[in-house]
């Protein structure tokens, strides 16, 4: 069978493409484990409409699911794989923007935390460890209980179908909402060598979306939303100003929370460049899609330009520290390396708050350690100036 370039559709696992008569056709492409844990594909092409494809899709999925080809169901079945089996089978039965949500927190936080471990060997212990523990400092209470809940239930399935034999990890230990700070400065920053670690290796292992925001988030100080909600038309090329006015979620785009947040943050040459670059990729690739750019587009778009996914950042950041072993910290980390750096080099209080945008009261206080160790460099300069009679 001849080669087809096929393009993602709304619908999950089915694509389109042009046969070799320039006719638009779909096809479904869909992937499963079978019983020895090997990841299998079930594909099928020369569809007339999506609506064909999308039944004979569900209707292979019923065949395995159902026991018509075994999936895996043995000890060397690891999360990652039963993860996405009971994905598969549950998201006909959600509602509403509940499948996105789960599979953010699978592509987010299961697979790269504890994806790798054997179901039949997860303990209370290990998910303790290596699942909840170390979202503490990247995530707030209320999510951990959200990502913990999910996983539950996947466990539970899981006991029900006789995979393992009881769940082990139901009495966790989770965070209380009033002892977690989300936007605590103490660890979760990067030092200078840090970053440019960090850079270097999103340079070499992702694309250029990924590698743009996580640069501009960094030399910025931008919140993630901020860069989630910008568009071409806020950044000025010709005098090298990002203007700043909105902030964007999972709830929709909305105006700034506060009027300092409305601002205009001055672009260094190379982030200039670095930015002008993707655009022009962003034209390029929309045009494979038939798609006209224009000033009002958002900036960060995925590779079929769509508004690029919320937790672009988070896990483009957990993915370096599992292949590079970098720092782990939070997207809202880079907002504090721009800081903690800046306050460093010396940089006015008034001039990053006003970069930031946030007072300068609420800066000092947020960043009050760093300017301590700032105060300290200050006295230790002055030092060498005066030499005291060591033998008062």
């Amino acid at each position: 069978m001849a080669r087809y370039q096929l393009n993602a559709t709304k619908k999950e696992d089915i694509y389109w493409y042009m046969d070799a008569d320039k006719k638009k056709k779909y096809a479904y492409r869909y992937n499963y484990y079978d019983h020895n844990g090997k990841r299998r594909e079930k594909s099928k092409y020369k569809f007339d409409t999506i609506l064909a494809a999308e039944r004979a899709l569900i209707a292979i999925k019923s065949t395995i699911l159902n026991g018509g080809e075994k999936i895996a169901l043995n000890d060397n079945m690891t999360v990652s794989q039963w993860v996405e089996i009971y994905f598969d089978r549950k998201k006909s039965k959600w509602k509403g923007t509940t499948p996105k949500t789960y599979r953010n927190i699978i592509d987010t936080y299961i697979h790269p935390f504890i994806g790798h471990h054997k179901l039949s060997r997860l303990t209370k212990s290990i998910y303790q460890s290596q699942f909840i523990d170390r979202l503490i400092p990247i995530a707030a209470p209320k999510s951990i209980v959200t990502y913990h809940n999910f996983f539950i239930g996947c466990i539970n399935a899981a006991v029900e179908d006789e995979i393992i034999d009881k769940n082990r990890i139901a009495k966790a230990d989770l965070p209380r909402a009033e002892k977690q700070n989300t936007d605590k400065v103490e660890g979760n920053y990067l030092t200078p060598t840090e970053l440019a670690y960090l850079l270097r290796c999103i340079k070499e292992s992702c694309d250029i979306t990924r590698y743009t925001l996580i640069s501009l988030l960094a030399a910025t100080g931008m919140r993630r939303g901020e860069a989630g909600a910008l568009r071409w038309s806020e950044i000025d090329f010709k005098n090298k100003v990002i203007n700043i006015s909105r902030t964007r979620d999972v709830h929709g785009e909305r105006s700034a929370k506060t009027l300092n947040s409305i601002r205009t943050i001055d672009l260094t040459d190379d982030l200039a460049r670095q930015l002008e670059q993707y655009r022009k990729w962003c034209i390029e690739r929309k045009l494979t899609y038939g798609i006209k750019h224009t000033l009002d587009d958002l900036v960060f778009i995925s590779k079929t330009c769509h508004p690029l996914n919320q937790n672009a950042a988070a896990l483009t950041l957990l993915r370096m520290h599992a292949l590079h072993g970098t720092k782990l910290i939070s997207p809202h980390g880079l907002r504090h390396t721009f800081a903690t750096i800046s306050i460093a080099s010396g940089t006015p209080p008034t001039t990053i708050a006003k970069i930031l945008g946030m007072t300068t009261s609420t800066l000092l206080k947020t960043y009050a350690h760093s300017f301590a160790e700032r105060e300290k460099q200050a006295m230790q300069v002055m030092s060498q100036f005066f030499h005291f009679d060591k033998s008062l």
